[in-house]
C-alpha cells in the first residue's frame, strides 16, 4: 500500500498498474550507462564562458544539438540576444500520446571564465544527455522536453527567455528536474543556518517551493525504490526562496516565479564543492558512479511524471 500512495499523484491506479510500470524503471535504471556519461563529460569539459570561452560555448551547443538529434528528437534551437551578441538554448522534444502536458528536465551549458566546469554544469548536461537518450526508447503520455539553456551564470537570461515565451502560450508544465551540478561527493559538507543536513557530502539535494513539493517527494521516493545506495536530501523552501538565495542560483527560479512546478537537483555547488568556480573543475575531481545514480533516478522521476503510455 505505501508504494501505491506514493505515487497517487501520478495517476497510478492501482497495484496491477504498479507492477506493470516497475519493470520498465528497472530497465530505465539500468540502461543509464556511466560509460556514455563520462564520454559526454569529456566532449564538454572546457570553458564555456561568453568571452574567452565563446567559441568552445558554441561548440558545446552543437555538441549537444547533435547527440539529442542522434536519439531521434525533435530539435529546435531558440535563439536570444544578450549584451548584442546571440546565445542559444537547445530543445529537443518527444511528444507524448496525450499533448496534454509536458515534463522538462534542464541544465544548463556555459561556464565562468577560466573554469572547464567540470561539475559546473557539464555534470548536469551529460545526465541531461543520458536521460534523453535512455528515454527516447519508451512512450509516455506527456511530452518530454530537454532543455540545455546558456547563460546560467549570467543572470538566467536563457531560461528566463524560455519561461516567458512557455508563460505566454500558456504551457501546461507538470514539473521540471533542473540538473545542477550532480557529480562531486566531498568529505565534508556546510549547511547554511536553519537547514538540517549530514556532515558530509555523501548525498544528493533535491530543492523545490511549496508548489513543487509533490515533485520534490516523487524524486525522493523514486530513487528510494531504483536507486536504494543513493542517500537523497530534500529541501522544500517557503515563497520562491527569497529568505534563502542560494537556493535561487540556477534555471528552475524562472519556472517558480511563473508558478510551475520544478525542483533543483544538485550536490550542493560551493557547500561541498572546493573547485566551485575555479581552474580545478575538473573531470578528475568527479565521482562518475554517483553521477550515475543521479542520472538514474532523474530518469526514473521523469519516466513516472510523464506516464508510461
Amino acid at each position: 500500500m505505501a508504494l501505491t500512495a506514493s505515487f497517487e499523484g501520478i495517476a497510478l491506479q492501482d497495484l496491477t498498474q504498479v507492477r506493470r510500470i516497475d519493470p520498465m524503471l528497472r530497465q530505465i535504471v539500468e540502461a543509464v550507462s556511466e560509460g556514455r556519461v563520462r564520454a559526454h563529460l569529456e566532449a564538454l569539459i572546457r570553458p564555456r564562458d561568453p568571452y574567452a570561452g565563446y567559441t568552445s560555448m558554441e561548440a558545446a551547443a552543437d555538441f549537444i544539438a547533435e547527440t539529442l538529434r542522434g536519439c531521434s528528437l525533435h530539435l529546435v534551437e531558440e535563439r536570444f540576444r544578450c549584451e548584442g551578441r546571440w546565445y542559444r538554448n537547445v530543445i529537443a522534444s518527444q511528444p507524448g500520446s496525450c499533448r496534454d502536458g509536458q515534463v522538462l528536465i534542464v541544465a544548463h551549458y556555459d561556464t565562468v571564465p577560466n573554469s572547464p566546469g567540470a561539475d559546473d554544469n557539464a555534470s548536469g548536461v551529460a545526465g541531461l544527455l543520458e536521460v534523453a537518450g535512455v528515454l527516447a526508447r519508451y512512450r509516455f503520455k506527456h511530452d518530454l522536453v530537454f532543455i540545455a539553456f546558456a547563460l546560467e551564470e549570467y543572470g538566467n537570461p536563457g531560461s528566463l527567455y524560455y519561461v516567458e515565451r512557455a508563460k505566454a502560450c500558456d504551457a501546461a508544465i507538470r514539473g521540471v528536474f533542473d540538473l545542477e551540478m550532480i557529480g562531486y561527493l566531498g568529505q565534508t559538507q556546510a549547511v547554511p543556518p536553519g537547514i538540517q543536513a549530514p556532515a558530509v557530502g555523501d548525498f544528493i539535494g533535491v530543492v523545490g517551493n511549496r508548489r513543487s513539493e509533490e515533485l520534490v517527494s516523487l524524486f525522493k521516493e523514486t530513487a528510494a525504490m531504483v536507486v536504494p545506495s543513493l542517500p537523497v536530501q530534500a529541501l522544500v523552501v517557503e515563497g520562491n526562496g527569497e529568505n534563502l538565495p542560494l537556493v535561487r542560483q540556477s534555471d528552475h527560479t524562472p519556472f517558480w516565479e511563473a508558478g510551475y512546478p520544478a525542483v533543483m537537483i544538485t550536490d550542493t555547488a560551493f557547500l561541498r564543492n572546493p573547485h566551485y568556480h575555479l581552474p580545478s573543475d575538473t573531470l578528475d575531481t568527479l565521482n562518475l558512479p554517483f553521477l550515475r545514480q543521479v542520472t538514474a533516478a532523474t530518469a526514473a522521476s521523469a519516466a513516472l511524471l510523464a506516464g508510461f503510455a
